[in-house]
C-alpha cells in the first residue's frame, strides 16, 4: 500500500479496510476478468501504458477476432498510437485514446462507440460500464500513478458508518495483482480536479 499526494494506492484491500474503517461492511461489488499482464511484456517499455491498457481491453471482446494474440493487437494499435503522436517522451495523449481504439475496431468492420469522460464520478461512468460488463480505462496526472492510465475492472463499496465507500478494482500494469484506489479519499483530493479522465469502450455491431 502506498500514499502518495491524496490517495492510496491499496495492495491489501481488506487490510485496508480494517486499518481505516474498521467494521465496514461489503454492500455491492463487481469484477470482470481481464488479462493481467505487464508492461514490460512488450516492446518499447517506456510510456506504453495506455497502449497496454488499450491492448488489455480489447483482448477482453476476443470472440470478437479470431486467432490474434495479445502481442499482434499491441503492435497494431502501437502503430495507431503512432499515427495520433505517441512517443517515447510523452506516451499517448488521452485525448487520443478514442480515436485509437475507434480505428482498431474499424479495420475489423467492428462499430463502436468510444467517448472520453472528463467531468464523471465513481457511479458514471465507473460502476455502470462495469455493470454493463464493459472495463475501462483511468487516465491519472497525479499520485502513484502520474501520467499513468490504468485499466478499471470492478469496484466494492463497503457501508461505514452510514456512508458509502467506494473502490475501484485496478489493473496497472505493474503488477501482476489488481490493486484498488480508494475513491472517496481520491475524489476529495484537491489534486483529483480536471486531472482524472476515463475512457469507456461500447461494441454496437460485430
Amino acid at each position: 500500500m502506498g500514499k502518495c499526494n491524496g490517495y492510496e494506492v491499496v495492495d491489501y484491500l481488506y487490510g485496508y479496510i480494517t486499518k481505516n474503517y474498521s467494521g465496514a461492511v461489503l454492500v455491492e461489488e463487481n469484477s470482470l476478468d481481464l488479462p493481467n499482464f505487464l508492461q514490460n511484456e512488450f516492446k518499447q517499455p517506456n510510456k506504453n501504458c495506455s497502449i497496454v491498457s488499450i491492448t488489455r481491453v480489447i483482448s477482453y471482446y476476443q470472440d470478437y477476432f479470431s486467432n490474434i494474440s495479445e502481442q499482434e493487437i499491441f503492435d497494431q494499435v502501437f502503430t495507431i498510437a503512432k499515427s495520433y503522436g505517441f512517443s517515447d517522451a510523452i506516451g499517448t495523449l488521452p485525448v487520443k485514446i478514442d480515436d485509437i481504439m475507434k480505428d482498431y475496431f474499424r479495420f475489423y468492420g467492428i462499430k463502436i462507440k468510444a467517448k472520453g469522460k472528463y467531468f464523471s464520478n465513481f457511479y458514471n461512468p465507473v460502476k455502470s460500464e462495469i455493470d454493463k460488463g464493459r472495463p475501462l480505462l483511468m487516465n491519472i496526472a497525479f499520485g502513484e500513478y502520474h501520467n499513468h492510465t490504468v485499466t478499471i475492472t470492478g469496484y466494492k463499496i463497503f457501508k461505514f458508518k452510514g456512508m458509502n465507500i467506494k473502490f475501484i478494482e485496478v489493473i496497472d500494469g505493474w503488477r501482476k495483482t489488481k490493486t484498488y484506489i480508494d475513491y472517496n479519499i481520491f475524489s476529495h483530493s484537491l489534486l483529483s480536479a480536471g486531472v482524472c479522465s476515463y475512457n469507456t469502450l461500447e461494441i454496437l455491431k460485430k
